[in-house]
């Protein structure tokens, strides 16, 4: 089951690399080159797990590495629109899907399409959406394909290099709760 779980963290963030959504709620340059460090955590009705995070964003190229308190790296995931590769202890597996590769491995169905722009406050798929006095995105509903509702926060926002970044995100559908909490941005401009 930890192994299910942990291919699940990866393959959840790596599907959100796959999209092109227009920003709605961050204004300024289009932020296509970031790089973050942080927690996330997966609680289940029968699991509880967390891991550090290290997430690099070149355009559509994306490097994720998971690893343990002790610094023990436990998955590495990168790819591109066409194809994600995982690398674990039993090998690497690659598909052109994220979602499916989540669906194969949990037999979840998790809408993190559009993950890589939520992490940078992009968020254009949400309904009954709120949003903070500064029109920040807060929280919203995101359908996943079977039409089932998600519950979407971002918050903690913090002015780095100038732009306004979420420091925390939150995916929960019924008893399965996604968090990502975020120490340290870097944001770079576009070549």
């Amino acid at each position: 089951m930890i192994k299910r779980l942990l291919f699940l963290f990866v393959l959840l963030f790596l599907t959100a690399c796959v999209s092109k959504i227009p920003p709605t709620f961050v204004s300024g340059e289009p932020l296509n080159h970031w790089q973050f460090n942080g927690k996330f955590a997966i609680k289940t009705p029968d699991q509880r797990q967390g891991l550090k995070i290290n997430w690099q964003q070149t355009g559509q190229q994306f490097d994720i590495s998971l690893y343990t308190v002790f610094g023990i790296t436990v998955l590495k995931i990168n790819g591109n629109q066409q194809l994600v590769t995982i690398e674990a202890n039993d090998g690497p597996i690659t598909g052109n899907s994220a979602e499916q590769l989540i669906w194969q491995l949990t037999q979840w169905h998790v809408p993190v399409n559009n993950l890589q722009h939520w992490l940078i406050g992009h968020v254009d798929d949400a309904s009954n959406i709120e949003v903070d006095s500064a029109g920040h995105f807060i929280s919203g509903e995101i359908s996943d394909r079977f039409g089932r509702l998600w519950q979407l926060s971002l918050g903690k926002y913090q002015e780095i290099q100038g732009r306004m970044m979420p420091h925390s995100l939150r995916l929960q559908h019924g008893k399965l709760f996604l968090k990502l909490a975020i120490n340290q941005w870097q944001l770079q401009k576009s070549p």
